[in-house]
């Protein structure tokens, strides 16, 4: 059976993830002229953050799909994906399946998100013509992941990952996550697009924090879809 909302509180997981070994070619991306002037000839590629000792960012930390959830709350704040520098902030996403997705334009200048789902099929695509424009669109019902670019610069690449029910988490920049579950075992994925899915099995008991670490080899990075 899978695990269900227990009443009382919470377990929590904490750990961090990392990447071992030689980092791997993380070149600066070359612009366009339209935007050298707000965003420069070239931005950091962000499709791996690799900080001080290997640590990883933004990995999503998530029990797996299938766990029973509460029902979502309407007055949750939205998930937000942010424009800013010519980048996706932050480059990889988690949030809940159906929930809505705030997306914002940092920059003066015309960005579009385009978020394609299975097969490069769309699901949102809004342009964002001003500095400060926001738009909410809601994330498919369904589980899943999607790949989402500005069509207009090429460079711009993130990924949404998301669940359907509300325990997820993504690492900071020390690779350090905490995430609050129900008391009970588990299935907990830590994924990334870059790298290899990993699953783990974990119990927990309420008011009990349990370590989950896991650390990735250099080789195993995958290449970045860049488009």
């Amino acid at each position: 059976m899978p695990p269900s909302v227990a009443s009382g509180r919470p377990g929590i997981l904490e750990g961090r993830v990392r990447l071992s070994g030689p980092l791997p070619a993380l070149p600066p991306l070359p612009t366009s002229p339209s935007v050298v002037s707000v965003c420069g000839p070239t931005v950091p590629q962000r499709s791996l953050v690799v900080g001080s000792g290997g640590a990883l960012a933004h990995v999503v930390v998530a029990l797996a799909d299938g766990t029973e959830a509460p029902a979502a709350d309407p007055k949750a704040p939205p998930a937000v994906l942010d424009q800013k520098q010519c980048a996706f902030e932050p480059p990889v996403l988690a949030a809940r399946a159906g929930a809505p997705l705030e997306v914002r334009n940092s920059d003066p200048l015309l960005h579009n998100v385009d978020a394609l789902a299975g097969s490069q099929r769309p699901v949102i695509n809004v342009a964002l013509p001003l500095e400060g424009s926001r738009v909410r669109r809601l994330l498919p019902g369904a589980p899943g992941v999607l790949h989402v670019r500005c069509d207009l610069h090429p460079w711009m690449s993130a990924a949404i990952r998301t669940f359907e029910h509300p325990w997820f988490t993504s690492s900071d920049a020390s690779g350090h996550f905490r995430l609050e579950v129900p008391p009970g075992t588990h299935s907990v994925i830590l994924w990334h697009p870059r790298l290899p899915g990993v699953t783990r099995s974990v119990s927990v008991r309420a008011g009990e924090t349990v370590r989950l670490e896991h650390t990735w080899a250099s080789e195993e990075v995958r290449d970045a879809d860049l488009r």
